[in-house]
């Protein structure tokens, strides 16, 4: 066996030319007359180190296991590595190559895999030294996962060319097909589901009131598969928080969680959902809001279709019979070109002949630019059957991309799910549904009841008129609410009259007070939301904000006939442009930000705080509510506003959250700026300086 430890060392070669070539095709890095660096005085050291054995993280995954390591993201000082790595391999470019990377990977207890032998050299020291100068992080976003797997084994063998160079010896591999499926679900392991994962982990016995509701809902089944996967995933973290995980505990569980429960190619079908989990958790108050929501979710007529209807009005599409496909929600794949393509008397209506006869496609998405929400619309506008069938022109993703396409009529709605598998080529169809429009559909005529129907619902009418009324929303202000004012400093004092600028500039500096050096409570205290609303309420201070770091949102009062409600005030939060606000989020970041259309300049004064249930919400001084359709406004009204005994009027109730627009306040300051919710921390400018504070 030979070894690139015993190799001659590559000297500077001037005229050996054939030498030289043959050389240069196998590892050696010849630089001409440029010397090379000098080997370590302990050439015995890589011997020593050139074999490490691989102890990996280990995920148990039925009776197989998947095997892992991480990788910091954090760069070594590549210059000062290079030389360390050059001196102990002799210049083997191979081993080069290698040694950055294996040298921060970090396996089994969150302890490096390579170079721990008991062996000491300077050159390996100097490597030791170097990773050990990596910050250590807890956050997931900081490392990149290391499937050990055969491909792991085939990236770097034990020998390339004639030579043996530094590799990881592996008592077992990562199964292919679990390998595969990891890969395929990389994508939910990126830290953009990290507030989702911690939610779950420290929340359990929330979990456990939502599983014990399970089996007294009208849809047991749409939820009893999440709820015990969810259960099982916290389980995991075996009853400690998310900040309390190391990096690797959280990647194990984050495997674990991908590889178990429901997916379908590259969509975990459990990690989407729970979303909801997330929602009943933080916005449920008693186990009978709790079912009533849960019912509210698993049906379709109000959640996807609801989903549609708010798109359409958005849209400005007026049909009565419509046929929408959307795709890419809730964090799915969304850049692929999905068309929606019916006949009409038989000729194609699609993109490229986008009106045939009464129909027609009312618009298209993801053609030359990607939409985060991309959806398209036909239109059925003439008597006839309608075979309805969809194709990814391009498959941007590179993924499955699931897809809904919804189906609206009067008094008819039907939704139908579907997955564009990745393998699934251009021009290979896939038919989901055929559709009968008739002319009382056209005509709107309304459904037929039966005698007892009509009578339900004339009961139902009376009931709402009774504990209703007719709805109002207003937007509410500081009369309504105790904001928690941010003290504002003296202003800079202003010349007086008759007095020079020399005798006013005197007077400032006689009286210039010295400014007060924050304490290291105080400045501990900055750390946290909380601390800078104490510090801010309590100490003389300037407190701004940089608008674009920040999604918009305002605070409704809502009125009804009688006490329905469980509580009066809803926070309106945008977490998409264009789409109407809803209740804040705290599983995924918003991408919406303030514009010129809310009135803020680019750096924003902060007037206060208000605490709205969990929620702090942050007041901006000078925010106005838009008036332009990039920002529909909504009245706050949410099905969780409902008190239980009438929550069967959810639907109604949560069709007025787009129907009503909420009025200003006629005294006070106008609640409109930002709720602090979906991101772990938050960028202030205090008193002139930049701030970082993390949510508690």
């Amino acid at each position: 066996r030979t070894h690139c430890s015993k190799r001659p060392l590559a000297v500077a070669i001037c005229s050996l030319h054939l030498t030289s070539k043959a050389m240069a095709s196998q590892d050696w890095e010849l630089v001409g007359t440029v010397p090379v660096v000098p080997r370590t005085p302990y050439p015995e050291a890589l011997d020593r180190v050139e074999s490490n054995a691989m102890r990996p993280c280990r995920v148990p995954i039925g009776d197989k296991q998947v095997l892992f390591c991480l990788e910091p993201k954090a760069c070594l000082d590549r210059e000062a590595l290079s030389r360390a790595a050059a001196a102990l391999t002799g210049n083997c470019r191979e081993c080069m190559r290698r040694i950055p990377r294996f040298a921060k990977w970090v396996g089994c207890g969150g302890r490096h895999v390579a170079f721990c032998q008991d062996v000491s050299d300077p050159s390996l020291d100097d490597i030791r030294r170097l990773r050990e100068g990596i910050p250590q992080s807890r956050e997931v976003k900081h490392y990149d996962l290391v499937v050990v797997d055969a491909g792991f084994m085939a990236k770097y063998p034990v020998r390339v060319g004639p030579f043996d160079h530094v590799h990881f010896t592996c008592e077992e591999l990562t199964p292919d097909d679990l390998a595969a499926r990891l890969a395929e679900l990389s994508g939910y392991l990126n830290g953009s589901f990290d507030t989702r994962f911690q939610r779950l982990v420290d929340d359990p016995s929330s979990l456990q009131v939502i599983q014990s509701e399970v089996p007294h809902l009208a849809r047991p089944e749409h939820w009893r598969s999440v709820v015990d996967w969810a259960m099982s995933v916290a389980s995991k973290a075996q009853g400690r928080t998310w900040a309390e995980l190391a990096a690797h505990e959280k990647y194990q569980l984050m495997v674990f969680a991908v590889l178990t429960g429901r997916s379908n190619g590259s969509t975990h079908f459990d990690v989407q959902q729970a979303g909801n989990l997330v929602d009943f958790m933080e916005e449920a108050h008693s186990t009978s809001a709790l079912r009533a929501m849960m019912d509210d979710r698993s049906n379709p007529e109000t959640y996807q279709v609801s989903r549609v209807a708010a798109l359409l009005r958005d849209k400005r599409v007026t049909s009565l019979c419509t046929v929408t496909l959307t795709w890419g929600a809730d964090g799915q794949p969304h850049k692929s070109d999905l068309d929606l393509h019916t006949k009409v008397q038989g000729r194609e209506l699609y993109y490229s002949n986008k009106r045939v006869g009464s129909c027609q496609l009312d618009f298209d998405a993801n053609a030359s630019s990607v939409e985060r929400h991309p959806a398209e619309n036909i239109s059925l506008n003439q008597v006839g059957s309608f075979v309805f069938r969809v194709n990814n022109y391009n498959n941007r993703d590179g993924r499955d991309v699931p897809f809904e396409v919804t189906v609206r009529k009067p008094g008819f709605e039907e939704v139908h799910t579907g997955v564009w598998p990745k393998a699934r080529k251009n021009g290979d169809f896939m038919t989901v549904c055929a559709v009968q429009v008739t002319s009382e559909d056209l005509e709107g005529k309304p459904v037929e009841l039966s005698e007892a129907e009509q009578k339900k619902l004339a009961a139902k009418e009376a009931e709402w008129e009774r504990a209703f009324g007719e709805p109002r929303s207003t937007v509410a202000s500081s009369d309504d609410l105790q904001v928690t004012l941010v003290t504002r400093a003296a202003p800079f004092p202003q010349q007086a009259d008759g007095k020079s600028a020399q005798a006013a500039f005197s007077q400032l500096l006689a009286t210039k007070p010295t400014p007060a050096k924050p304490t290291l409570a105080e400045r501990c205290g900055l750390e946290t939301l909380s601390g800078l609303i104490g510090l801010a309420s309590g100490k003389a201070c300037s407190l701004q904000v940089d608008r674009r770091n920040f999604a918009p949102a305002y605070v409704t009062r809502l009125d009804t006939k009688t006490d329905v409600l469980n509580s009066r005030f809803a926070v309106n939060a945008y977490h998409r442009k264009n789409e109407p606000p809803q209740l804040p989020r705290s599983d995924e970041p918003s991408t919406a930000r303030f514009d010129e259309a809310w009135g803020l300049p680019s750096r924003a004064t902060v007037h206060g705080f208000v605490k709205i249930g969990r929620v702090w919400f942050m007041v901006l001084e000078g925010a106005k509510m838009p008036n332009s359709s990039a920002w529909p406004l909504g009245a706050g009204m949410y099905p969780t506003n409902l008190l239980p005994e009438v929550h069967h009027h959810r639907s109604k109730w949560s069709s007025f959250h787009c129907m009503v627009a909420p009025s200003l306040p006629e005294a006070g300051c106008a609640l409109i700026g930002s709720a602090l919710v979906g991101f772990t921390s938050f960028q202030f400018i205090l008193n002139g300086r930049e701030i970082t504070v993390r949510c508690d």
